[in-house]
């Protein structure tokens, strides 16, 4: 007993410092012996949990000819391990009377379940297993390989704008990860091997390369003697770090213009790079800040631009402040009949112009602060929510407590930060103009 004690005490000091002001979700952290960074959020409304599996490599760490190999092996990791049969992995979560899924970014691959709270262990060796185990047989290598790169037909070939966005960042992120389609590219994608799978699998997917979030009915006391027994029996890999070749920046403004028949409405786009929060945390918030200010139903474009001027039936931006290195931002607009795409940029350039010039006012960050803090509030209500939205940032090298401090910290923003910022990050900004356009159907202007 005073062993085990001495030992839960040497994890518990491992764990980063905690305090109980100005937190989101009072989540609980340690580290394994074996290096798995584990975290706990409690939440007691329901007697179930999610549990999640990060991996801190994804698309990014794709050797060069074989795009799509992190995602193929997400795949492939239901396929077999010597206690759990290929193709059972879901449907034991099934009957458990759980459900499961998991998904590939650039920077990360994420596995999770939903759970009753008394299957957590279960839940841990099943995964613990195809960490270190990983058996697919040859036949579902094949028929997997099909599936991912069906996959890429339905979701990337079969979708114009899904296109356009691919060619925009290829553009965007040259001589690097971020410039290549998640699912690959296709001619890759249909060399792909268990060979070149199994290379990745066995230099990425180790518990010291890997961060267990779980979400729900329980605390870290009741969690670490259990993550200890079943993960922390997995030897460490000694994972390499990142090693990510530099993209150079665009020294000129591009345009993609993709056509094609099956497009019904046009679209014009604009992406350009911006700071991530690994890269620097105070420019991510202040961006976040500004994709809510000019932004959604209540934005500064949607009002001038769909509700004011009707030039647009819709306008936004997006930025994801997520990534291991540049972030990404993006306008995009939908013109209302017989509008340009000229007219629609010139439109969004008008209003951040003014934006730039005359500023935001008190009124509007305060309106736009309380949203987001709302919404912060809003996703404790959930139980894969919190551990998605920590697991996001701990993937990428962001500390726990901007997580957890992150409301308190956007309240802290001035309205000359704001203002500041458009003109630093927005407004000049070189980047990638893309334009999706309809293509007359080959012949049709002979026959007229």
């Amino acid at each position: 007993m005073i062993a085990r004690l001495l030992f839960m005490a040497m994890l518990l000091l491992a764990s980063w410092p905690a305090s109980a002001a100005d937190r989101v979700y009072n989540a609980q952290v340690a580290r394994l012996t074996n290096g798995m960074i584990v975290v706990v959020i409690p939440a007691h409304r329901t007697p179930a949990l999610t549990h999640m599996v990060w991996y801190k490599a994804g698309a990014g760490e794709e050797p060069a000819g074989q795009s799509g190999i992190a995602h193929f092996l997400e795949h492939l990791m239901f396929k077999g391990t010597p206690n759990i049969q290929p193709g059972q992995f879901s449907k034991i979560i099934q009957r458990m009377g759980g459900n499961d899924n998991a998904f590939t970014s650039w920077d990360y691959t994420a596995y999770f379940q939903t759970v009753p709270k008394e299957r957590l262990s279960d839940v841990m060796k099943m995964e613990a297993e195809r960490m270190n185990n990983l058996t697919p047989r040859v036949s579902d290598v094949f028929s997997e390989r099909q599936v991912v790169i069906e996959e890429r037909n339905q979701n990337l070939d079969g979708d114009p704008g899904a296109l356009l966005g691919e060619r925009m960042r290829n553009v965007l992120f040259p001589n690097h990860p971020y410039g290549k389609p998640i699912l690959g590219w296709g001619p890759e994608m249909r060399t792909l091997k268990w060979v070149d799978a199994l290379a990745f699998y066995k230099k990425w997917y180790a518990p010291d390369n890997a961060v267990l979030v779980i979400s729900g009915d329980t605390t870290l006391a009741e969690v670490l003697p259990l993550a200890q027994s079943i993960y922390g029996a997995l030897p460490s890999e000694n994972v390499p770090s990142r090693k990510r070749p530099v993209s150079p920046k665009l020294e000129g403004d591009v345009k993609v213009t993709y056509a094609r028949e099956d497009v019904r409405q046009p679209m014009w786009q604009f992406m350009f790079r911006v700071p991530s929060v690994r890269e620097n945390p105070k420019a991510a918030l202040t961006l976040e800040l500004l994709e809510d200010l000019l932004g959604g139903s209540t934005g500064r474009l949607y009002r001038q631009l769909v509700i004011k001027e009707k030039l647009a039936t819709s306008v936004g931006v997006a930025y994801n402040p997520y990534a291991w290195d540049d972030g990404s931002w993006g306008f995009y607009a939908v013109p209302a009949d017989g509008v340009s795409l000229d007219k629609i940029a010139a439109g969004v350039d008008r209003v951040m112009k003014d934006v730039a010039d005359k500023g935001f006012t008190d009124s509007e960050i305060k309106l736009s602060v309380a949203r987001l803090q709302d919404a912060a509030v809003y996703a404790r209500d959930s139980l894969a929510g919190p551990a998605m939205n920590i697991g996001y940032a701990m993937a990428v090298g962001v500390a726990l407590e901007d997580v957890e401090t992150w409301p308190a910290r956007l309240a802290a923003l001035t309205l000359n930060d704001m203002n500041d910022a458009v003109k630093t990050y927005l407004v000049g900004q070189k980047g990638v103009t893309g334009w999706l356009l309809p293509k007359e159907p080959a012949g049709k202007e002979a026959s007229k």
